[in-house]
């Protein structure tokens, strides 16, 4: 069996255009025919065996080399709503400049103390002193920061603060 796993390469459906992702090459026992294990690059990315020459007649290695001529772009109906949701001002929040005079709302000043911190380690300080004034806004604005999902199912602070210790303990010190 020759892995490819190290030299990888996308391969894509002729037809549709699909990504896949040729995983091994093979032969079978006992006729030694010639098979390709691949993986699809889209939900619920299955795994599939199929012979050689089946895979190239239905992929090929180069974008380019599709013939998807038959698709259009669709244009957008001008009596359809857009979908865009609009915002309510009073929905918002706005973060003002941290020397404003007129920021009173303190829960904006230790997020600002926090969002302007260098490194994580300073984060995780500022993170660790502000606990217990957190509520849901700033745990939301702060995962967010972190590019962490906000759940109402999981504990916040502990996966802020999970994560805050361990961009801590690999950042690298200037």
């Amino acid at each position: 069996m020759t892995n490819t796993r190290k030299n990888s390469r996308i391969f894509y459906h002729k037809r549709t255009g699909d990504p896949v992702q040729l995983v091994a090459k093979a032969r079978t026992k006992p006729v030694y025919q010639s098979v390709i294990c691949y993986q699809e690059l889209k939900e619920p990315f299955e795994y599939y065996v199929v012979s050689e020459l089946q895979f190239y007649e239905d992929y090929v290695k180069e974008f380019d080399q599709l013939e998807l001529k038959e698709n259009k772009l669709i244009e957008k109906r001008p009596d359809l709503p857009d979908k865009i949701k609009k915002i309510e001002e009073k929905d918002v929040i706005i973060l003002e400049d941290k020397n404003s005079e007129s920021n009173s709302d303190p829960r904006i000043r230790l997020l600002n103390k926090f969002f302007d911190a260098k490194t994580y380690k300073e984060k995780l300080n500022i993170f660790k002193d502000m606990q217990e004034k957190l509520d849901e806004f700033m745990l939301n604005n702060i995962a967010v920061s972190l590019d962490l999902p906000v759940d109402d199912k999981v504990d916040m602070i502990q996966l802020i603060m999970s994560e805050l210790e361990l961009k801590a303990k690999y950042e690298i010190q200037k």
